[in-house]
Protein backbone atom coordinates (compact mmCIF):
# COMPACT_ATOMS: atom_id res chain seq x y z
CA UNK A 1 0.00 0.00 0.00
CA UNK A 2 1.24 3.47 -0.74
CA UNK A 3 -1.01 5.22 1.76
CA UNK A 4 -3.40 4.00 4.41
CA UNK A 5 -6.81 5.64 4.15
CA UNK A 6 -7.25 9.11 5.58
CA UNK A 7 -10.18 7.83 7.61
CA UNK A 8 -8.01 5.29 9.42
CA UNK A 9 -5.27 7.82 10.03
CA UNK A 10 -7.76 10.28 11.45
CA UNK A 11 -9.30 7.61 13.64
CA UNK A 12 -5.92 6.64 15.02
CA UNK A 13 -5.02 10.21 15.86
CA UNK A 14 -8.40 10.74 17.49
CA UNK A 15 -8.59 7.57 19.52
CA UNK A 16 -5.18 7.14 21.07
CA UNK A 17 -2.11 7.24 18.85
CA UNK A 18 -1.78 11.00 19.19
CA UNK A 19 -0.28 13.51 16.82
CA UNK A 20 3.43 14.17 16.81
CA UNK A 21 4.01 17.92 17.15
CA UNK A 22 6.48 19.62 14.87
CA UNK A 23 9.19 19.72 17.53
CA UNK A 24 12.13 22.06 17.30
CA UNK A 25 15.17 19.82 17.54
CA UNK A 26 18.70 21.22 17.81
CA UNK A 27 21.93 19.25 18.04
CA UNK A 28 25.18 20.08 19.79
CA UNK A 29 28.49 18.31 19.15
CA UNK A 30 31.99 19.33 20.22
CA UNK A 31 33.57 18.00 17.02
CA UNK A 32 31.68 20.44 14.80
CA UNK A 33 29.50 17.78 13.19
CA UNK A 34 26.34 19.56 14.34
CA UNK A 35 25.04 23.09 13.98
CA UNK A 36 26.22 24.01 17.47
CA UNK A 37 29.38 23.24 19.43
CA UNK A 38 28.13 25.06 22.53
CA UNK A 39 25.10 24.03 24.61
CA UNK A 40 24.47 27.63 25.65
CA UNK A 41 24.52 28.75 22.01
CA UNK A 42 21.82 26.20 21.22
CA UNK A 43 19.77 27.38 24.20
CA UNK A 44 19.95 30.95 22.97
CA UNK A 45 18.96 30.01 19.41
CA UNK A 46 15.26 29.48 20.22
CA UNK A 47 13.18 31.91 22.33
CA UNK A 48 10.91 29.29 23.90
CA UNK A 49 8.94 26.13 23.28
CA UNK A 50 5.37 25.17 24.01
CA UNK A 51 3.74 22.13 25.55
CA UNK A 52 2.81 20.91 22.07
CA UNK A 53 6.10 21.93 20.48
CA UNK A 54 8.96 21.68 23.00
CA UNK A 55 12.50 22.68 22.16
CA UNK A 56 14.68 19.54 22.23
CA UNK A 57 18.44 19.98 22.37
CA UNK A 58 20.29 16.73 21.71
CA UNK A 59 23.82 16.82 23.06
CA UNK A 60 26.44 14.50 21.59
CA UNK A 61 28.90 12.74 23.92
CA UNK A 62 31.60 14.98 25.32
CA UNK A 63 32.54 17.21 28.23
CA UNK A 64 31.12 20.71 27.86
CA UNK A 65 32.89 23.23 30.16
CA UNK A 66 30.24 25.96 30.13
CA UNK A 67 28.17 28.08 32.46
CA UNK A 68 24.61 27.29 31.37
CA UNK A 69 21.58 29.47 31.98
CA UNK A 70 18.03 28.82 30.84
CA UNK A 71 16.29 32.11 31.41
CA UNK A 72 12.77 32.53 32.71
CA UNK A 73 11.18 33.01 29.28
CA UNK A 74 12.55 29.77 27.81
CA UNK A 75 9.79 27.38 28.83
CA UNK A 76 9.48 23.80 27.56
CA UNK A 77 13.17 23.15 26.93
CA UNK A 78 14.50 19.61 27.00
CA UNK A 79 18.21 18.71 27.10
CA UNK A 80 18.99 15.13 26.09
CA UNK A 81 22.36 13.40 26.19
CA UNK A 82 23.38 9.94 25.08
CA UNK A 83 24.40 8.76 28.54
CA UNK A 84 25.25 10.50 31.82
CA UNK A 85 28.63 8.77 31.78
CA UNK A 86 29.71 10.38 28.51
CA UNK A 87 27.69 13.60 28.21
CA UNK A 88 28.87 16.01 30.90
CA UNK A 89 27.90 19.63 31.54
CA UNK A 90 30.47 21.11 33.90
CA UNK A 91 32.06 24.24 35.33
CA UNK A 92 34.16 25.03 38.40
CA UNK A 93 33.08 28.19 40.25
CA UNK A 94 33.03 28.13 44.05
CA UNK A 95 31.96 30.55 46.76
CA UNK A 96 35.48 31.64 47.70
CA UNK A 97 36.43 32.88 44.22
CA UNK A 98 36.76 36.68 44.29
CA UNK A 99 35.04 39.05 41.90
CA UNK A 100 36.40 42.21 40.27
CA UNK A 101 36.01 44.03 43.57
CA UNK A 102 38.06 41.43 45.40
CA UNK A 103 35.07 40.02 47.29
CA UNK A 104 33.99 36.35 47.35
CA UNK A 105 31.24 35.67 44.85
CA UNK A 106 29.26 33.64 47.39
CA UNK A 107 27.29 30.42 47.10
CA UNK A 108 24.50 31.59 44.84
CA UNK A 109 26.74 32.68 41.98
CA UNK A 110 28.48 29.31 41.66
CA UNK A 111 25.98 27.09 39.75
CA UNK A 112 27.41 25.43 36.67
CA UNK A 113 23.82 25.22 35.37
CA UNK A 114 20.91 27.47 36.32
CA UNK A 115 17.34 26.61 35.35
CA UNK A 116 15.13 29.67 35.74
CA UNK A 117 12.39 28.58 33.30
CA UNK A 118 9.34 26.44 33.98
CA UNK A 119 8.69 23.08 32.28
CA UNK A 120 12.32 22.05 31.86
CA UNK A 121 13.39 18.44 31.26
CA UNK A 122 16.80 16.76 31.22
CA UNK A 123 17.70 13.17 30.36
CA UNK A 124 20.93 11.16 30.21
CA UNK A 125 23.21 14.00 31.33
CA UNK A 126 25.75 14.77 34.02
CA UNK A 127 25.51 18.15 35.78
CA UNK A 128 28.80 18.82 37.53
CA UNK A 129 30.66 21.39 39.54
CA UNK A 130 34.28 20.34 39.25
CA UNK A 131 35.69 22.75 41.85
CA UNK A 132 36.25 19.90 44.31
CA UNK A 133 36.49 20.13 48.14
CA UNK A 134 36.74 23.92 48.36
CA UNK A 135 33.43 24.81 49.99
CA UNK A 136 30.11 25.72 48.45
CA UNK A 137 30.01 24.95 44.72
CA UNK A 138 26.67 24.26 43.02
CA UNK A 139 26.36 21.86 40.11
CA UNK A 140 22.82 23.08 39.43
CA UNK A 141 20.30 25.61 40.70
CA UNK A 142 16.62 25.24 39.83
CA UNK A 143 14.15 28.10 40.21
CA UNK A 144 11.69 26.90 37.59
CA UNK A 145 8.47 25.01 38.26
CA UNK A 146 7.68 21.53 36.86
CA UNK A 147 11.30 20.50 36.15
CA UNK A 148 12.07 16.82 35.52
CA UNK A 149 15.40 14.99 35.53
CA UNK A 150 15.68 11.37 34.38
CA UNK A 151 18.79 9.20 34.29
CA UNK A 152 21.06 12.09 35.20
CA UNK A 153 24.09 12.50 37.46
CA UNK A 154 24.71 15.43 39.78
CA UNK A 155 28.34 15.67 40.89
CA UNK A 156 29.69 18.08 43.46
CA UNK A 157 30.97 18.39 46.99
CA UNK A 158 29.16 20.96 49.12
CA UNK A 159 25.73 22.25 47.99
CA UNK A 160 25.59 20.13 44.81
CA UNK A 161 21.88 20.77 44.08
CA UNK A 162 19.95 23.91 45.03
CA UNK A 163 16.22 23.51 44.52
CA UNK A 164 15.27 27.06 45.30
CA UNK A 165 11.58 27.09 44.49
CA UNK A 166 8.93 25.35 42.39
CA UNK A 167 8.41 21.60 41.96
CA UNK A 168 10.95 19.13 40.65
CA UNK A 169 11.03 15.40 39.87
CA UNK A 170 14.15 13.21 39.79
CA UNK A 171 14.07 9.62 38.54
CA UNK A 172 16.90 7.09 38.34
CA UNK A 173 19.52 9.74 39.10
CA UNK A 174 22.93 9.60 40.79
CA UNK A 175 23.57 12.41 43.29
CA UNK A 176 26.97 12.86 44.92
CA UNK A 177 28.23 15.27 47.54
CA UNK A 178 29.44 15.84 51.06
CA UNK A 179 27.63 18.61 52.93
CA UNK A 180 24.03 19.78 52.40
CA UNK A 181 24.27 18.56 48.84
CA UNK A 182 20.51 18.65 48.27
CA UNK A 183 19.12 21.88 49.69
CA UNK A 184 16.53 24.59 49.20
CA UNK A 185 12.88 25.58 49.60
CA UNK A 186 11.35 23.71 46.65
CA UNK A 187 9.10 20.66 46.65
CA UNK A 188 10.90 17.72 45.04
CA UNK A 189 10.35 13.99 44.59
CA UNK A 190 13.32 11.62 44.15
CA UNK A 191 12.36 8.22 42.71
CA UNK A 192 14.84 5.30 42.60
CA UNK A 193 17.82 7.62 42.96
CA UNK A 194 21.27 6.72 44.25
CA UNK A 195 22.76 9.10 46.80
CA UNK A 196 26.51 8.80 47.28
CA UNK A 197 28.12 10.50 50.27
CA UNK A 198 31.70 11.47 49.41
CA UNK A 199 32.59 12.63 52.93
CA UNK A 200 31.06 12.90 56.37
CA UNK A 201 28.29 15.47 56.38
CA UNK A 202 24.60 15.88 55.65
CA UNK A 203 22.46 14.80 52.71
CA UNK A 204 19.77 17.49 52.85
CA UNK A 205 19.28 21.00 54.16
CA UNK A 206 15.68 21.92 53.38
CA UNK A 207 14.29 25.42 53.87
CA UNK A 208 10.65 24.53 53.24
CA UNK A 209 8.24 27.43 53.86
CA UNK A 210 5.79 26.98 56.72
CA UNK A 211 2.76 27.01 54.41
CA UNK A 212 4.20 24.44 51.98
CA UNK A 213 2.99 20.89 52.79
CA UNK A 214 6.00 19.04 51.38
CA UNK A 215 9.69 19.65 50.84
CA UNK A 216 11.93 16.76 49.75
CA UNK A 217 10.54 13.23 49.37
CA UNK A 218 12.86 10.30 48.63
CA UNK A 219 11.14 7.13 47.39
CA UNK A 220 12.94 3.79 46.91
CA UNK A 221 16.32 5.51 46.99
CA UNK A 222 19.69 4.12 48.05
CA UNK A 223 22.20 5.92 50.30
CA UNK A 224 25.82 4.77 50.32
CA UNK A 225 29.22 6.14 51.30
CA UNK A 226 32.35 6.50 49.21
CA UNK A 227 34.53 5.09 52.04
CA UNK A 228 33.88 2.94 55.11
CA UNK A 229 34.62 5.80 57.54
CA UNK A 230 32.16 8.24 55.93
CA UNK A 231 29.15 9.13 58.09
CA UNK A 232 26.18 11.26 57.12
CA UNK A 233 22.90 12.59 58.45
CA UNK A 234 19.68 12.41 56.48
CA UNK A 235 19.02 16.07 57.00
CA UNK A 236 19.37 19.25 59.01
CA UNK A 237 17.05 22.26 58.84
CA UNK A 238 18.35 25.24 56.89
CA UNK A 239 15.07 26.83 57.98
CA UNK A 240 13.09 25.58 60.94
CA UNK A 241 10.06 24.32 58.96
CA UNK A 242 12.20 21.99 56.86
CA UNK A 243 10.28 19.02 55.42
CA UNK A 244 12.12 15.85 54.36
CA UNK A 245 10.67 12.32 54.06
CA UNK A 246 12.31 9.01 53.16
CA UNK A 247 9.99 6.25 51.90
CA UNK A 248 11.19 2.67 51.40
CA UNK A 249 14.82 3.73 51.15
CA UNK A 250 17.87 1.51 51.58
CA UNK A 251 20.42 3.08 53.92
CA UNK A 252 23.90 1.66 54.36
CA UNK A 253 25.96 2.13 57.52
CA UNK A 254 26.97 5.54 56.18
CA UNK A 255 23.81 6.89 57.86
CA UNK A 256 24.40 7.82 61.49
CA UNK A 257 22.07 6.02 63.92
CA UNK A 258 20.48 9.31 65.02
CA UNK A 259 20.17 10.32 61.33
CA UNK A 260 18.69 13.79 61.90
CA UNK A 261 20.30 16.95 63.34
CA UNK A 262 18.69 20.22 64.42
CA UNK A 263 21.62 22.46 63.30
CA UNK A 264 21.71 24.08 66.73
CA UNK A 265 18.06 25.16 66.39
CA UNK A 266 16.12 23.53 69.25
CA UNK A 267 12.96 25.30 68.09
CA UNK A 268 13.04 23.03 65.03
CA UNK A 269 12.06 20.14 67.31
CA UNK A 270 8.48 21.39 67.13
CA UNK A 271 8.50 22.82 63.60
CA UNK A 272 10.65 20.61 61.35
CA UNK A 273 8.85 17.85 59.47
CA UNK A 274 11.24 14.92 59.32
CA UNK A 275 9.92 11.41 58.73
CA UNK A 276 10.76 7.91 57.46
CA UNK A 277 8.84 4.84 56.43
CA UNK A 278 10.21 1.33 55.99
CA UNK A 279 13.88 2.30 55.87
CA UNK A 280 16.11 -0.75 55.39
CA UNK A 281 19.81 -1.54 55.68
CA UNK A 282 22.42 -1.02 58.39
CA UNK A 283 21.61 2.69 58.56
CA UNK A 284 17.94 2.10 59.32
CA UNK A 285 17.72 2.25 63.12
CA UNK A 286 14.33 3.71 64.02
CA UNK A 287 14.83 3.21 67.76
CA UNK A 288 17.86 5.52 67.63
CA UNK A 289 16.16 8.37 65.80
CA UNK A 290 15.40 11.61 67.71
CA UNK A 291 11.96 11.72 69.32
CA UNK A 292 11.11 14.90 67.38
CA UNK A 293 11.20 12.98 64.08
CA UNK A 294 8.56 10.50 62.96
CA UNK A 295 8.27 6.92 61.76
CA UNK A 296 5.20 6.90 59.51
CA UNK A 297 2.48 4.25 59.65
CA UNK A 298 1.64 2.33 56.45
CA UNK A 299 -1.60 4.28 56.18
CA UNK A 300 0.25 7.61 56.42
CA UNK A 301 2.93 6.56 53.94
CA UNK A 302 0.35 5.34 51.44
CA UNK A 303 -1.07 8.84 51.18
CA UNK A 304 2.28 10.36 50.17
CA UNK A 305 2.26 9.95 46.39
CA UNK A 306 3.86 11.77 43.49
CA UNK A 307 0.49 13.25 42.61
CA UNK A 308 -0.16 14.39 46.19
CA UNK A 309 3.29 15.94 46.59
CA UNK A 310 3.79 17.50 43.14
CA UNK A 311 0.24 17.87 41.80
CA UNK A 312 -0.41 21.42 42.97
CA UNK A 313 -3.23 23.46 41.48
CA UNK A 314 -2.42 22.32 37.92
CA UNK A 315 -2.41 18.56 38.62
CA UNK A 316 1.20 18.06 37.46
CA UNK A 317 2.20 14.39 37.47
CA UNK A 318 5.66 13.77 35.97
CA UNK A 319 6.16 10.29 37.43
CA UNK A 320 6.88 6.97 35.72
CA UNK A 321 3.59 7.34 33.86
CA UNK A 322 5.12 10.13 31.76
CA UNK A 323 4.01 9.54 28.14
CA UNK A 324 7.33 10.19 26.40
CA UNK A 325 10.61 8.35 26.57
CA UNK A 326 11.91 5.30 28.37
CA UNK A 327 11.23 5.29 32.11
CA UNK A 328 12.99 2.06 33.07
CA UNK A 329 16.65 2.22 32.13
CA UNK A 330 19.60 -0.16 31.74
CA UNK A 331 17.71 -3.41 32.31
CA UNK A 332 19.79 -6.53 31.70
CA UNK A 333 18.13 -8.86 29.20
CA UNK A 334 21.06 -11.21 28.79
CA UNK A 335 24.82 -11.60 28.71
CA UNK A 336 27.13 -12.69 25.91
CA UNK A 337 30.76 -12.32 24.96
CA UNK A 338 31.67 -11.17 28.44
CA UNK A 339 29.31 -8.19 28.43
CA UNK A 340 25.86 -7.39 29.72
CA UNK A 341 23.09 -6.88 27.18
CA UNK A 342 20.96 -3.90 28.20
CA UNK A 343 17.61 -2.45 27.23
CA UNK A 344 15.43 0.48 28.22
CA UNK A 345 11.68 0.21 28.70
CA UNK A 346 8.70 2.55 28.45
CA UNK A 347 5.75 1.66 30.67
CA UNK A 348 2.62 3.73 29.94
CA UNK A 349 0.05 4.98 32.40
CA UNK A 350 -2.99 2.81 32.98
CA UNK A 351 -3.63 -0.78 33.93
CA UNK A 352 -2.86 -2.45 30.62
CA UNK A 353 -2.08 -4.91 29.26
CA UNK A 354 -0.72 -2.91 26.35
CA UNK A 355 0.62 -4.01 22.96
CA UNK A 356 4.39 -4.36 22.93
CA UNK A 357 7.08 -3.14 20.52
CA UNK A 358 10.73 -4.21 20.61
CA UNK A 359 12.98 -1.57 19.00
CA UNK A 360 16.33 -2.36 17.33
CA UNK A 361 18.45 0.67 16.42
CA UNK A 362 20.40 1.26 13.24
CA UNK A 363 24.03 2.21 12.68
CA UNK A 364 25.45 -0.07 10.00
CA UNK A 365 25.84 -3.00 12.45
CA UNK A 366 28.94 -1.15 13.74
CA UNK A 367 27.57 1.79 15.76
CA UNK A 368 24.39 3.24 17.22
CA UNK A 369 22.57 3.34 20.54
CA UNK A 370 19.23 2.16 21.89
CA UNK A 371 17.99 5.73 22.49
CA UNK A 372 18.99 6.95 19.02
CA UNK A 373 17.22 7.10 15.63
CA UNK A 374 13.88 5.27 16.22
CA UNK A 375 12.98 6.41 19.75
CA UNK A 376 12.73 10.16 18.95
CA UNK A 377 10.19 9.53 16.17
CA UNK A 378 8.34 6.60 17.74
CA UNK A 379 8.00 7.44 21.44
CA UNK A 380 5.79 10.55 21.10
CA UNK A 381 3.15 8.68 19.07
CA UNK A 382 3.25 5.40 21.00
CA UNK A 383 1.92 6.56 24.34
CA UNK A 384 -0.38 3.57 24.75
CA UNK A 385 2.33 1.00 24.08
CA UNK A 386 4.82 -0.81 26.25
CA UNK A 387 8.06 -0.65 24.33
CA UNK A 388 11.61 -1.83 24.80
CA UNK A 389 14.72 -0.59 23.00
CA UNK A 390 17.90 -2.66 23.05
CA UNK A 391 21.62 -2.31 22.66
CA UNK A 392 23.32 -5.25 20.96
CA UNK A 393 26.89 -6.32 20.27
CA UNK A 394 28.46 -4.37 17.44
CA UNK A 395 30.92 -5.28 14.68
CA UNK A 396 33.79 -5.50 14.01
CA UNK A 397 34.53 -6.37 17.64
CA UNK A 398 31.69 -8.86 17.56
CA UNK A 399 31.28 -10.76 14.30
CA UNK A 400 28.09 -12.22 12.90
CA UNK A 401 25.88 -13.70 14.26
CA UNK A 402 26.42 -11.86 17.57
CA UNK A 403 24.00 -9.02 16.82
CA UNK A 404 21.35 -11.38 15.45
CA UNK A 405 21.73 -13.68 18.45
CA UNK A 406 21.20 -10.68 20.73
CA UNK A 407 17.97 -9.71 18.96
CA UNK A 408 16.67 -13.24 19.38
CA UNK A 409 17.68 -13.18 23.04
CA UNK A 410 15.81 -9.91 23.47
CA UNK A 411 12.67 -11.34 21.85
CA UNK A 412 12.70 -14.27 24.24
CA UNK A 413 13.26 -11.97 27.21
CA UNK A 414 10.44 -9.63 26.21
CA UNK A 415 8.01 -12.50 25.71
CA UNK A 416 8.91 -13.80 29.15
CA UNK A 417 8.88 -10.45 30.99
CA UNK A 418 6.45 -8.19 29.09
CA UNK A 419 3.68 -8.69 31.63
CA UNK A 420 5.92 -7.23 34.34
CA UNK A 421 5.88 -3.98 32.34
CA UNK A 422 2.11 -3.99 31.66
CA UNK A 423 2.69 -5.53 28.23
CA UNK A 424 0.85 -8.34 26.46
CA UNK A 425 3.43 -10.86 25.20
CA UNK A 426 0.90 -12.17 22.67
CA UNK A 427 0.74 -8.76 20.97
CA UNK A 428 4.38 -8.17 20.12
CA UNK A 429 5.89 -6.35 17.13
CA UNK A 430 9.50 -5.86 16.11
CA UNK A 431 10.63 -2.42 14.91
CA UNK A 432 14.04 -1.78 13.38
CA UNK A 433 15.80 0.89 11.34
CA UNK A 434 18.46 0.36 8.66
CA UNK A 435 20.80 -2.33 10.07
CA UNK A 436 18.23 -2.82 12.82
CA UNK A 437 15.63 -3.18 10.08
CA UNK A 438 17.69 -5.98 8.57
CA UNK A 439 17.89 -7.69 11.95
CA UNK A 440 14.16 -7.54 12.67
CA UNK A 441 13.14 -8.66 9.17
CA UNK A 442 15.56 -11.56 9.43
CA UNK A 443 14.22 -12.40 12.89
CA UNK A 444 10.68 -12.27 11.54
CA UNK A 445 11.41 -14.52 8.57
CA UNK A 446 13.57 -17.01 10.48
CA UNK A 447 11.55 -17.18 13.69
CA UNK A 448 11.54 -20.28 15.83
CA UNK A 449 8.57 -21.10 18.10
CA UNK A 450 10.10 -19.14 21.00
CA UNK A 451 10.87 -16.03 18.88
CA UNK A 452 7.64 -15.73 16.89
CA UNK A 453 5.98 -12.30 16.91
CA UNK A 454 2.71 -10.87 15.64
CA UNK A 455 4.10 -8.14 13.35
CA UNK A 456 7.35 -6.76 11.95
CA UNK A 457 8.02 -3.11 11.03
CA UNK A 458 11.23 -2.08 9.29
CA UNK A 459 12.41 1.43 8.44
CA UNK A 460 14.65 1.40 5.33
CA UNK A 461 15.86 -2.18 5.84
CA UNK A 462 18.54 -3.93 3.76
CA UNK A 463 16.66 -7.11 2.86
CA UNK A 464 18.84 -8.42 -0.01
CA UNK A 465 22.53 -8.24 0.88
CA UNK A 466 23.67 -9.68 -2.45
CA UNK A 467 21.96 -7.09 -4.64
CA UNK A 468 22.87 -4.34 -2.21
CA UNK A 469 26.58 -5.11 -2.51
CA UNK A 470 26.38 -5.72 -6.27
CA UNK A 471 25.16 -2.18 -6.80
CA UNK A 472 28.06 -0.92 -4.69
CA UNK A 473 30.53 -2.72 -6.96
CA UNK A 474 31.92 -4.88 -4.17
CA UNK A 475 31.68 -5.81 -0.54
CA UNK A 476 31.01 -2.78 1.68
CA UNK A 477 33.06 -1.84 4.73
CA UNK A 478 30.16 -2.71 7.02
CA UNK A 479 29.76 -6.15 5.46
CA UNK A 480 33.47 -6.85 5.78
CA UNK A 481 33.36 -5.78 9.41
CA UNK A 482 30.21 -7.74 10.15
CA UNK A 483 31.18 -11.05 8.54
CA UNK A 484 34.98 -10.82 8.85
CA UNK A 485 35.73 -10.94 5.11
CA UNK A 486 39.20 -9.78 4.02
CA UNK A 487 38.16 -9.15 0.42
CA UNK A 488 35.92 -6.73 -1.44
CA UNK A 489 35.20 -9.28 -4.16
CA UNK A 490 31.79 -10.93 -4.36
CA UNK A 491 33.08 -14.45 -4.61
CA UNK A 492 30.80 -17.47 -4.57
CA UNK A 493 31.65 -18.02 -0.90
CA UNK A 494 30.82 -14.41 -0.10
CA UNK A 495 27.54 -14.60 -2.00
CA UNK A 496 26.60 -17.73 -0.09
CA UNK A 497 27.07 -15.93 3.23
CA UNK A 498 25.24 -12.79 2.08
CA UNK A 499 22.34 -14.78 0.66
CA UNK A 500 22.15 -16.92 3.76
CA UNK A 501 21.67 -13.81 5.89
CA UNK A 502 19.28 -11.90 3.62
CA UNK A 503 15.67 -11.73 4.82
CA UNK A 504 14.38 -12.03 1.25
CA UNK A 505 15.84 -15.55 1.11
CA UNK A 506 13.48 -16.80 3.82
CA UNK A 507 10.14 -15.47 2.62
CA UNK A 508 7.45 -18.13 2.74
CA UNK A 509 3.74 -18.48 3.46
CA UNK A 510 2.60 -18.18 7.05
CA UNK A 511 4.83 -15.29 8.15
CA UNK A 512 3.46 -12.49 10.32
CA UNK A 513 2.41 -9.24 8.59
CA UNK A 514 5.27 -6.93 7.60
CA UNK A 515 5.33 -3.16 7.15
CA UNK A 516 8.21 -1.36 5.44
CA UNK A 517 8.59 2.42 5.68
CA UNK A 518 11.00 3.78 3.10
CA UNK A 519 12.03 7.07 1.48
CA UNK A 520 11.74 6.99 -2.27
CA UNK A 521 15.02 8.93 -2.64
CA UNK A 522 17.03 6.74 -0.24
CA UNK A 523 20.58 6.36 -1.56
CA UNK A 524 21.81 4.18 1.31
CA UNK A 525 19.22 1.43 0.94
CA UNK A 526 17.53 1.69 -2.48
CA UNK A 527 13.76 1.98 -2.45
CA UNK A 528 13.53 -0.70 -5.16
CA UNK A 529 14.97 -3.23 -2.71
CA UNK A 530 11.94 -2.75 -0.46
CA UNK A 531 9.61 -2.99 -3.46
CA UNK A 532 11.19 -6.29 -4.44
CA UNK A 533 10.77 -7.64 -0.91
CA UNK A 534 7.12 -6.59 -0.84
CA UNK A 535 6.37 -8.10 -4.25
CA UNK A 536 7.99 -11.44 -3.41
CA UNK A 537 6.18 -11.68 -0.09
CA UNK A 538 2.84 -10.85 -1.67
CA UNK A 539 3.43 -13.47 -4.38
CA UNK A 540 3.67 -16.03 -1.57
CA UNK A 541 0.30 -14.94 -0.18
CA UNK A 542 1.95 -13.01 2.62
CA UNK A 543 1.04 -9.56 3.90
CA UNK A 544 3.66 -6.87 3.34
CA UNK A 545 2.55 -3.23 3.31
CA UNK A 546 4.69 -0.30 2.26
CA UNK A 547 4.51 3.32 3.38
CA UNK A 548 6.39 5.48 0.90
CA UNK A 549 8.00 8.75 1.99
CA UNK A 550 8.00 10.74 -1.28
CA UNK A 551 11.42 12.36 -1.69
CA UNK A 552 12.58 11.00 1.65
CA UNK A 553 16.15 9.84 2.04
CA UNK A 554 17.67 7.47 4.59
CA UNK A 555 17.60 9.72 7.67
CA UNK A 556 14.32 9.06 9.48
CA UNK A 557 14.52 12.27 11.51
CA UNK A 558 13.83 14.15 8.25
CA UNK A 559 10.88 12.09 7.03
CA UNK A 560 8.26 14.37 8.58
CA UNK A 561 9.43 17.15 6.26
CA UNK A 562 8.38 15.01 3.29
CA UNK A 563 5.30 13.36 4.78
CA UNK A 564 3.92 14.82 8.04
CA UNK A 565 1.36 12.00 8.30
CA UNK A 566 3.67 8.99 8.22
CA UNK A 567 3.78 8.44 12.01
CA UNK A 568 -0.01 8.36 12.08
CA UNK A 569 -0.04 5.77 9.30
CA UNK A 570 2.51 3.69 11.19
CA UNK A 571 0.40 3.71 14.36
CA UNK A 572 -2.77 2.90 12.43
CA UNK A 573 -1.07 -0.17 11.00
CA UNK A 574 0.31 -1.27 14.38
CA UNK A 575 -2.98 -0.67 16.17
CA UNK A 576 -4.77 -2.88 13.66
CA UNK A 577 -2.21 -5.72 13.82
CA UNK A 578 -1.84 -5.67 17.61
CA UNK A 579 -5.46 -5.11 18.58
CA UNK A 580 -6.67 -6.99 21.64
CA UNK A 581 -8.60 -10.15 20.79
Amino acid sequence: MKKISLFLVAATLLFGAGRLPAETVLTVALDGSARFTSVQAAIMAVPQGTRENPVIIRIAPGTYPELLYIQREKRFFKLVGQSPTNTILTYHLYAGITNAEGKPIGTFKTPSTTIDADDFTAENLTFENAAGPVGQALAIRVDGDRASFRNCRFLGWQDTILLNRGRQYFENCDIRGHVDFIFGAATAWFEHCRIRCLGSGYVTAASTPVDQPFGFVFSHCQITGAKPDVKTSLGRPWRIYASTIYLNCEMSAVVRPEAWLDWGKPEAHTTARYAEFNSTGAGAQPARRPDWTRQLTPAEAEKITIQKVLGGADGWNPGPSSPFGANRLEIEYGAAGGQKLLLDAHVPAGAGPFPVVLIVHGGGWMSGDKEADIVPVFAPVATNYTWFTINYRLAPTNRWPACFDDVQTAIRWVKQHAAEYKGDPDRLALLGYSAGGHLVTLAGTRATPDTQVQAVVAFAPPTDLISDNERRGGLSVSMRGLFGFDTTNLTDAVRTVLGGNSPITYLKPGLPPFLIVQGTADKTVPFNQSLAFQQKMQSLVGQCDLIQIPGGQHRIADWTKFDPAWQGELMTWLNARLAAK
